[in-house]
């Protein structure tokens, strides 16, 4: 009996290797031909990868109609998220198709709830020996203290092997390299301090494996809908194009996209999961210290997080900041945040915070003592 969600994944996989092929043949006809090279040859393969893109489509339909018992209108791209969207309402049955499954860690509040969903699914479908936690280390000055630290325990609590990634220089090298600070739309923080590092770990994986076949790997995050418009957009599981090829087909899961803030912590309380204590200062976020999609209010509040932990951050973005010329943001200096940061500290005082209070504010004291009770059970 055929087995329709494999027939489908395999589909996907063909598509990866058809989509290659017409890339690299579309570039060989853009390339400056070498002496002698008979430019017709690239055209023809060019010709040649995209009849064979024709085909991969009708047999997308073809696959769908024999599974499905009915044929699917639109495109195999639409095919592909309908098996896609009901791989991911199903955990246990993705953990099991899948050769090897990689959490990217954060260390932060969604980040730990989702490594901890992530766990139960693997322990459901008995498949907890495919997890791999994989944390990028963004560099000195740049995390809060004890963040990879944080990372390492919230994995070694389950037991599961733990990766660091980090380039050389961080973020504070990466910034002073360029002569200037990323934006939102140039998220080089993400591309070149993660996306870039990680690369290296799908190969590595992919070649422990050793399988002869095209190796299935999910790449799972604790990406929440809630957290932008943008993010809302994404889809549970998804094909990453990027990190696929020949040797390897890799999706996305964000595994807690559909909860809310208050979910998250209550699956923190409930299951004793140690958060980062930068949450309990009124920070939402574990982000960089200083973080180009932060808000003011935000960045004033981390600066003075900073005074009270004695921690050289702001002197150290201020000083960036003046050596290099440019402002952090457009329009606003590290140096009128901190400026400002003073001028609340000399009003109210230093900043304080007792451990537990992100749980006291989104929960209450009740949730709060819940969790210390579990947390203590779980060490």
């Amino acid at each position: 009996m055929s087995d329709p969600v494999q027939t489908l994944l395999d589909q996907l996989r063909l598509g990866i290797q058809t989509s290659g092929a017409v890339r690299t043949a579309r570039n060989a006809t853009r390339r400056q031909p070498k002496a002698g090279h008979d430019p017709r040859t690239d055209h023809a393969r060019l010709r040649s990868a995209r009849s064979r893109a024709k085909a991969q489509q009708a047999a997308w339909r073809a696959a769908w109609r024999t599974c499905r018992s009915g044929a699917f209108r639109g495109s195999a791209r639409l095919a592909a998220d309908a098996v896609l969207a009901e791989l991911a309402a199903d955990p246990a049955e993705l953990m099991r198709r899948a050769d090897a499954v990689i959490y990217h860690s954060s260390a932060g509040k969604d980040s730990v709830v989702g490594l901890h969903r992530a766990v139960q699914a693997a322990k459901r479908a008995g498949c907890l020996h495919k997890l791999v936690v994989v944390h990028a280390d963004l560099g000195p000055d740049t995390e809060w203290p004890g963040v990879r630290e944080l990372a390492q325990r919230q994995a070694e609590r389950y037991g599961l092997r733990f990766l660091v990634v980090a380039a050389d220089g961080g973020f504070v090298g990466m910034v002073e390299k360029r002569g200037m600070f990323p934006d939102a739309k140039r998220r080089l923080c993400t591309s070149s301090l993660k996306r870039d590092e990680l690369a290296p770990i799908y190969t590595q994986i992919t070649a422990a494996l050793g399988l002869d076949d095209q190796a299935l790997i999910v790449s799972i995050y604790g990406v929440r809908g809630g957290e932008s418009a943008a993010r809302a957009k994404k889809a549970v599981l998804s094909l990453d194009s990027r990190a696929s090829s020949g040797k390897r087909l890799v999706l996305t899961w964000n595994i807690i996209h559909h909860l809310s803030t208050t979910d998250v912590w209550s699956e923190i309380s409930d299951n004793g999961l140690e958060y980062h204590p930068i949450y309990d200062t009124g920070l939402e976020r574990l982000s960089c210290a200083y973080c180009i999609l932060a808000p003011d209010a935000a960045l004033v509040l981390a600066t003075r997080v900073c005074f009270a932990l004695g921690l050289p951050i702001p002197t150290v973005y201020v000083d960036l900041e003046r050596r290099i010329g440019h402002t952090f943001k457009p329009g606003q200096t590290l140096a009128g945040v901190v400026a400002a940061a003073r001028m609340l500290d000399a009003l109210d005082g230093p900043l304080t915070w007792r451990r537990g209070d992100a749980v006291r504010r989104h929960l209450g004291e009740e949730a709060c003592l819940r969790w210390e009770q579990r947390l203590a059970s779980a060490v």
